[in-house]
């Protein structure tokens, strides 16, 4: 919990420092689906596959529309079954993130911002069979992504996007240096759709 916390005051100081720098903030809500990886899978054969379906938003800023940051949320219902055995089962993401861009057209009026992503952040997993918790952690992971803004005005567009999460595991026992990070097995990817605001 300590190292989440201390995420979560980075992220903070990474979008206000982006504001400080003059940036121009943004914000982008979107729908989309899960693939690959654990998303979708059943079980066993005997349940029904996962839903796809994910929603979310991202709010952040960018300099100069070249360097930013933003934090990325997105919640997915159903991520391992729509059995009613395993209940409101969901997979939850909180992720802050930087941001790489290429504003064609500048930061007013129409044009097209092509950008890439990486984060690090929490990944929240709620599973319960006949109302015996199966899963129920929240992990550190990270995400790495690219995709398009394209601005139809200075202050609306349409964002295409995908993003692929991992789980990490922590540990600190019998290391001097500090706390070290190991690949966690839990993985999927996103895609999705939004409309995104700058302001």
């Amino acid at each position: 919990m300590k190292v989440i916390r201390l995420m979560s005051i980075a992220a903070l100081a990474l979008l206000l420092g982006a504001s400080t720098a003059r940036a121009q903030g943004h914000a982008n809500v979107f729908i989309g689906s899960n693939f690959s990886g654990d998303a979708g899978r059943s079980l066993s054969d005997a349940l029904n596959d996962g839903s796809r379906l994910t929603w979310g938003a991202d709010v952040g800023g960018m300099a100069k529309g070249i360097f930013g940051a933003e934090l990325d949320f997105a919640h997915s219902h159903h991520f391992f079954g729509n059995d009613p055995r395993l209940g409101n089962n969901y997979v939850m993401t909180v992720m802050p993130a930087l941001i790489v861009g290429v504003p064609v057209g500048g930061e007013k009026g129409p044009g097209i911002q092509p950008f890439g992503t990486v984060g690090f952040g929490l990944i929240r997993r709620n599973l319960a069979v006949d109302g015996i918790d199966a899963i129920k952690d929240n992990s550190l992971g990270y995400s790495l992504g690219f995709g398009v803004n394209g601005y139809t005005s200075t202050n609306f567009g349409i964002r295409a996007d995908y993003r692929y999460f991992r789980n990490v595991t922590a540990d600190d026992s019998n290391n001097i240096v500090g706390i070290s990070f190991n690949q966690g097995t839990f993985n999927y990817s996103r895609g999705s759709i939004g409309a995104i605001f700058r302001f």
